[in-house]
């Protein structure tokens, strides 16, 4: 995720450590949370757990897609630098539709420099869902082309199928920087938000909708597992299609898929595909939304890749994606992409983000055509854990205060002084999910590979690049690294380990406490010196840790099959 600084902190009156503060510093009431109290964590395990028996040995797949573009009413009509963010300091215009002078813009999801209106579809921004049952076992996983989605929404879109009594649903943003403003942070000004909540809502709508549809379409299906490492180059390898822009650079170079087929001929109901890249290739000229390389990856897997001397057949169906741990900065940064064409792709720009895409396409068919024999059983469980998450960013505390984060906190006093021991709190979860022969680990943000793979040793480090580059000022100190075992190597019984980010909740970042520095005078508004932006966009230091604890606490608690 990235933003603009955010420096209106002390317009919302939070107070910086070290800064003088008027009122008392205490803590206030805590509000509770009609999900349950507060300081407590609830864990929901299946099968095993009440309401939830045992996984059966037919596997049920369901499918379904739905649009959710956005509505566009007011455009800029005058760019006078051509940078596509909107400044009316410099002269820019807008087609005032309502004649009340305010600039209605439909606001895209980043990525910096400026608010920055939509004048357009280049692509369908969508949401897929994919459906699974093995005996008494449900899971429904939602992919949705956003940047994210607050936990708020997700319970809310919970509640709209609740008749259904599915035991998980599982909401997986792309963290798609070209798409829709559904978080709040890229409004017309640092003091609006982004969100058209008329707009959530419709997408709330939509996924409750294709969730219906995808369960009321359930027919029996095997899987086939398969996996690869893409990039199509074989001097540059995976660093062909993506990089990690912060040191250490280590990059998860795995692409995995779960194809689902039809037992009687073999066709293609679903492909599950799992990558890991910041959906930014179109960079942030753009003003067409688009689903960045996301919609040409799964429009290849579907139909094929037909680029210069490659020729590839699809496999039908209808694919789905999962975006993996993207942070902190695992995307197009260092990335001159040598597409199919032959073209090298440098300048991110709406072409590289098509070429890229199809390069993984042709490696996500690699790996489909791969994938060993087609089986009929693939046995679903999870460990679902909802716990709390203090908020220690005082940029985020203004975001709240002002409501241009639409989301609920408690567990403060908002007329005190946001300081320690006056912090809100949010409710947010993690899961452990077993799909068969694969497992993943959820979470609701952008954590780093490093944290579930390890890679300190350089070993997933692409040739082209050092794991830390000693010439920046401030680099990482490794020997402060933690050691493993790190949490796939924790996880048992698996071939295909993956890691989702953004899945049910939107946070940010989580930077580990080895390198997490704040700039001494400005904390969360300014970097620390060296490169430490993403500290500013995160919970706070403690937010990892937490979460480090809770997946602890949730692969104590998997259920043996």
């Amino acid at each position: 995720m990235r933003t603009r600084l955010v420096r209106v902190w002390l317009l919302a009156g939070c107070c910086v450590p070290g800064a003088a503060c008027d009122g008392p510093a205490t803590p206030g009431t805590d509000g509770g949370d009609a999900g349950g109290d507060a300081g407590t964590s609830t864990y929901q395990v299946c099968p095993g757990g009440p309401g939830c028996a045992a996984a059966g040995a037919t596997l049920e797949v369901g499918v379904a897609r739905r649009a959710i573009n956005p509505t566009i009413v007011e455009t800029m009509t005058v760019d006078v630098n051509g940078n596509a963010f909107y400044e009316m300091e410099d002269g820019d215009e807008f087609d005032d539709v309502d004649g009340d002078t305010v600039f209605d813009g439909t606001w895209m999801a980043g990525l910096g420099g400026g608010p920055r209106p939509a004048s357009g579809i280049g692509d369908d921004i969508e949401t897929r869902v994919l459906a699974l049952r093995s005996g008494d076992v449900s899971v429904v996983v939602v992919a949705s082309d956003l940047i994210g989605l607050f936990y708020d929404d997700v319970e809310r879109v919970r509640e709209a199928v609740a008749d259904l009594e599915l035991d998980l649903v599982v909401s997986a943003a792309s963290h798609n920087h070209e798409g829709p403003d559904t978080i709040g942070i890229w409004g017309a000004n640092q003091l609006t938000s982004g969100v058209d909540p008329a707009y959530v809502a419709f997408v709330r709508g939509e996924m409750a909708a294709a969730i219906r549809e995808a369960w009321a379409a359930l027919e029996p299906a095997h899987v086939r597992y398969g996996s690869t490492v893409p990039g199509e180059s074989p001097t540059k390898g995976v660093a062909n299609v993506v990089s990690d822009s912060r040191d250490p650079c280590i990059l998860n170079e795995v692409l995995t898929t779960l194809q689902f087929v039809r037992p009687a001929d073999g066709s293609t109901i679903a492909t599950l595909v799992n990558w890991t890249a910041h959906p930014e290739y179109s960079g942030d000229r753009t003003s067409l939304f688009s689903a960045d390389y996301v919609h040409w990856l799964r429009d290849g897997i579907e139909e094929g890749v037909h680029v210069g001397a490659t020729d590839v057949s699809g496999v039908g169906g209808t694919a789905v994606f999962v975006q993996g741990a993207l942070g902190v900065q695992i995307g197009p940064g260092r990335v001159v992409a040598t597409g199919l064409d032959g073209v090298d792709y440098d300048e991110d720009t709406p072409a590289k983000a098509e070429a890229v895409g199809r390069l993984l396409a042709v490696g996500a068919l690699r790996a489909i055509a791969e994938a060993g024999a087609a089986e009929a059983s693939m046995p679903l469980a999870f460990v679902r854990d909802r716990f709390e998450l203090t908020i220690e960013n005082y940029a985020y505390h203004a975001m709240l205060l002002l409501e241009v984060f639409p989301r609920a906190a408690h567990g403060y006093d908002p007329t005190f002084p946001l300081d320690l021991g006056n912090f809100p709190r949010i409710w947010t979860e993690i899961c452990w999910l077993r799909l068969g022969r694969a497992q993943a680990l959820t979470i609701g943000g952008e954590p780093p590979p490093e944290v579930f793979l390890g890679g300190y040793d350089g070993s997933h480090t692409p040739d082209l690049w050092p794991l830390v580059d000693l010439s920046r000022e401030n680099p990482p100190d490794l020997a402060l690294a933690p050691p493993p075992p790190y949490l796939f190597d924790e996880l048992t019984a698996v071939d295909f380990p993956m890691a989702w980010g953004l899945v049910n909740d939107m946070l940010g970042y989580f930077v580990p406490a080895y390198d997490y520095e704040l700039d001494a005078a400005g904390p969360y508004v300014e970097e620390a010196p060296g490169d430490h932006y993403e500290e500013t966009n995160s919970v706070g230091p403690n937010a990892w840790p937490t979460v480090e604890a809770e997946f602890d606490r949730v692969l104590e608690r998997v259920p043996v099959l």
